[in-house]
């Protein structure tokens, strides 16, 4: 992932055009039709075949030597055989970005035993060439007047960028926005994705301030899931993105795969987006109009819906879709029914939906939504309309436009029919009101308005604090892993998944293990009371077993034995039906438990799994031996704090029995988010972990306690989001008063602290600090400066104990944010008033300048107000190099921290 010469892509100065031909229907020819409809203002050249002096207006020659100037950027469409020569020769002239729209390289080998793919991308790393493509569609750029793209159309000027990986979906789409009214930014398609990918063009379009909002379309992920979610979630905070994701056809050329207990690959995909913040959309209809509803949104304050409709008919249209997708009705005050009442007919039976009557007038319409606009049970309003002659289409628009205007709730408006309704749409699309054909439309464009108030919300949480130090356990558990592979084995024997979960301070149930019948009487002798018994063999010794072969759980299980006659007997017949399915050497004896039953037990399903793409997932959902557990399994992405552990479990069918079943609601969700905070530990500690299942968790008046676990191991696998640096931790003393503190990478907990800290700060400090005088931080900033991407920007905190009261108080921060190719990290620094002159600053800094340093970032800046001498003679004290920038009145302060070893590197420091 790399933004590295991206820009002689989207804003080259020449652009030349290769295997070009004369004929119409010559791709070569369609391109450089395009960038001259287009009006590019640069040199085009082009070479085509031998004897073609000119096409279309452009000028060819016969070689790249002949050309008058290298060209930014180049196009090919030669055929497929011709395109790694095209690649190497363009190295050779230093040409540093081409775009390929040649297709089926993948498929085609090469003289060379490789795919043409694969020769072009050996070709083009060998000499530093950014290559999009093959098989795309091109690249549109209206602010730069270049239509460099075999589409059949040009598009129109607009703030939103698409990014897709199919060329023909993003023909289709250009065709569709046309005729739509609506505008792009950029447009591209990636192709195979050889190089450039998504992550990098997010990136790129990110920092592009003509850009409003992302629509990406894609059918699976190419490259690093940690690049792919890392980009989306530093475009999420600042601009809109929406994600138009299929699924790619099971033909044996891509091979998909489905995580161990999860039916569907998607789940994984889901929840990676979730954590990134962004919205998927389920068509390419629900794209736009998902794209149009959010981009007009205002802040939303909840996700109560009121609807209103001159029919019953309407309404139930609109209400029906909402129960579907599980969206929430307002349930309107009694001050609101009071007025509503005086408006609306007298058979209204004062309940949401709200039925204005046939009858309705351009009036009543106004009057109900500001009526309803001032209900603090309604968080957006929808209005439906259905033409009649008591309110015409547009004399509606009008009046409803007018009291939109006058209110800070979100208005959707549904003009159903045709002939007389399109021009209230276009009426209200003028004013900048979200409206809609149907009722069903409004309300998917609605529950995409909550979900991405939900994804930005979860992503801004603030976590309660939360504390994992058990590091001595954390390590015998490291080794119980490392002498599982030593041995031999991809699985933990049943005994060493207790260990393991018992290490991790998870209650499991006291097991006894036995070989034979009589070992078996012997222990439930001496357990007393019901005895549960369990089978174990290389048919369930692996996590999701059950699931994935579609056994049986009764045919390995005896439960509910009460005498020891009983015991013997069924003991007896479990170990007969075994012995019919496994040979002794895969049978590994039998589990014995007392029976937990009683206390209203509530069994759960949870644990850890591994996608192919995103790596380790958390589950989470019902569990038991006799329920479908897919059907409620929820997933995540770790590591989680307490606030992401909470939505896990909110989002399960499990969490409602536990609302309407439990005595101690907390207490009982907070056990289940321990558990699975856990596990996220677990997982990121123990790469090796394949999968996880415990089944089931019993949840009762007692607490929780693991009943049944299993582990299966394979090859280490990062998480796809970056866990807390736990490694740069470390104990200081402060210089003068000799205070213990602790010097350590911020976390999202540390919101409350951060806030303190800031309050703490003089307004000197405030506006040395920010270049200006400002208030209190809002929260979506604390959370925007605590929660980071510990991949993207490092936050250091020293953090010390209160000297007066309990709990942990913050002494000074630095921060430093790298650009996507850690070219220049850009840092800053703040120490509490009270404590200058205790040699926080320097300690801050220089572990700043260490970390930068090992992580590879070139260089380190800053800037400080000229009146700011303590800043600036401190960093002349670490070895950073002063000078004062008259344009921005500021005195820039830089370190050199790794030498560039690429020209690009070179040229974008000195930018």
């Amino acid at each position: 992932m790399s933004t590295k010469y991206l820009k002689r892509f989207f804003k080259p100065r020449s652009i030349a055009v290769f295997g070009a031909t004369a004929e119409s229907n010559n791709l070569g020819n369609i391109v450089l039709g395009n960038l001259i409809d287009s009006g590019f203002p640069g040199p085009l050249m082009a070479i085509g075949q031998e004897g073609e002096s000119c096409i279309a207006g452009v000028k060819c020659y016969d070689s790249l030597a002949s050309f008058p100037e290298i060209p930014d950027l180049a196009i090919i469409c030669a055929p497929a055989q011709q395109v790694a020569s095209w690649v190497r020769k363009l190295g050779a002239y230093q040409v540093k970005a081409a775009m390929i729209l040649t297709s089926g390289l993948a498929y085609l080998p090469s003289a060379t035993h490789k795919s043409v793919k694969d020769e072009v991308k050996d070709a083009a790393r060998s000499f530093g060439i950014r290559i999009l493509g093959p098989d795309c569609i091109g690249l549109l750029v209206p602010g730069s007047k270049m239509n460099a793209s075999s589409s059949h159309i040009n598009i129109k000027k607009g703030r939103v960028a698409y990014i897709g990986q199919s060329g023909l979906i993003g023909a289709a789409m250009i065709d569709w926005a046309n005729g739509q009214e609506v505008g792009f930014s950029h447009f591209l398609t990636l192709g195979d994705g050889i190089d450039v990918d998504v992550p990098s063009i997010i990136d790129y379009l990110a920092g592009e301030p003509a850009t409003h909002a992302i629509l990406l379309q894609m059918d699976r992920v190419i490259g690093t899931s940690r690049n792919f979610i890392s980009a989306l979630r530093a475009a999420s905070r600042n601009k809109l993105v929406l994600v138009l994701k299929s699924g790619v056809i099971n033909d044996g050329r891509i091979k998909v795969e489905v995580a161990d207990g999860l039916n569907n690959a998607d789940l994984a995909f889901d929840a990676a987006l979730k954590r990134a913040g962004v919205v998927r959309v389920e068509t390419s209809d629900h794209l736009f109009n998902a794209l149009e509803t959010l981009t007009r949104m205002k802040p939303m304050r909840g996700e109560r819906i009121a609807i209103v409709a001159n029919g019953m008919g309407p309404n139930a249209l609109a209400n029906d879709r909402l129960i579907r997708k599980q969206g929430q009705l307002s349930q309107l005050s009694p001050e609101t029914v009071k007025l509503l009442a005086d408006k609306l007919p007298g058979h209204w039976n004062g309940m949401n939906p709200i039925d204005l009557n046939v009858d309705a007038t351009p009036t009543h319409y106004a009057d109900v939504i500001s009526i309803l606009s001032k209900d603090p049970e309604v968080d957006v309003i929808l209005t439906i309309h259905a033409p009649t002659r008591f309110a015409p289409s547009v004399a509606t628009a009008t009046e409803v436009i007018k009291a939109v205007r006058k209110t800070p709730r979100n208005v959707l408006t549904c003009w159903m029919g045709r002939e007389t309704a399109i021009a209230a749409r276009n009426t209200c699309n003028s004013a900048g009101i979200t409206t809609f054909l149907t009722p069903e439309e409004a309300i998917d464009a609605f529950m995409y308005m909550v979900e991405y108030h939900r994804n930005q919300a979860v992503m801004r949480q603030t976590p309660a604090p939360y504390q994992l130090d058990n590091a001595p356990n954390r390590k015998r558990a490291h080794d119980l892993i490392q002498q599982a592979k030593e041995s031999d084995r991809d699985y933990l024997t049943h005994a060493e998944s207790c260990h393991l979960l018992d290490l991790y301070d998870i209650p499991t149930a006291n097991t006894q293990y036995a070989t034979d019948i009589s070992a078996i009487v012997d222990i439930a002798s001496q357990l007393g009371g019901s005895i549960a018994i369990k089978a174990l063999h290389e048919g369930n010794i692996y996590p999701f077993s059950y699931e994935k072969h579609e056994r049986m759980r009764w045919q390995d299980l005896a439960l509910d034995l009460y005498s020891i006659p009983e015991v013997r007997h069924s003991a007896t017949k479990l170990a007969y039906r075994v012995s019919e399915r496994y040979r002794s050497e895969q049978t590994f004896g039998f589990a014995i438990q007392q029976m937990k039953r009683g206390f209203q037990s509530l069994q759960i399903n949870l644990g850890i799994t591994r996608d192919a793409v995103f790596g380790p997932l958390i589950v989470f959902g019902v569990g038991g031996y006799v329920v479908d557990s897919m059907a409620d399994r929820k997933v995540m992405l770790p590591p989680l704090n307490s606030a992401l552990a909470y939505q896990l479990v909110k989002d399960s069918r499990a969490y409602k029995v536990i609302e309407e079943n439990s005595d101690w609601l907390e207490r009982d969700i907070k056990n289940l988010c321990d558990v699975l905070i856990k596990l996220s530990q677990l997982a990121i500690d123990l790469p090796e972990i394949k999968a996880l299942e415990i089944n089931p968790l019993l949840l009762n008046k007692r607490g929780i306690l693991v009943i049944d676990v299993c582990v299966s191991l394979g090859t280490p696998m990062l998480p796809a989001v970056s866990p807390y640096p736990e490694h740069l931790t470390e104990r200081i003393q402060l210089r003068k008063s000799g205070r213990p503190a602790i010097l350590r990478a911020i976390r999202g907990e540390d919101e409350p602290a951060h806030l303190e800290f800031y309050k703490q700060l003089s307004p000197e400090s405030i506006r040395l600090r920010y270049f200006y005088s400002r208030g209190v931080p809002t929260h979506q900033e604390l959370a925007n400066w605590t929660q980071i991407d510990y991949d993207r920007e490092m936050a250091l905190i020293v953090s010390a104990p209160k000297l007066q009261g309990d709990g942990m108080e913050t002494l000074g921060v630095v921060r430093a944010v790298t650009d996507a190719d850690n070219i220049k990290a850009e840092f800053s620094v703040v120490v509490r008033d009270d404590l200058q002159g205790e040699g926080l600053g320097v300690v801050l800094m220089e572990k700043v300048i260490e970390y930068c340093r090992a992580k590879g970032t070139l260089m380190l800046a800053g800037s400080t107000l000229p009146a700011n001498k303590g800043m600036q003679g401190l960093a002349r004290k670490l070895g950073f190099k002063n000078s004062y920038n008259p344009e921005e009145d500021v005195v820039d302060m830089k370190m050199m921290l790794n030498e560039p070893s690429e020209d690009w590197q070179r040229l974008r420091l000195q930018q």
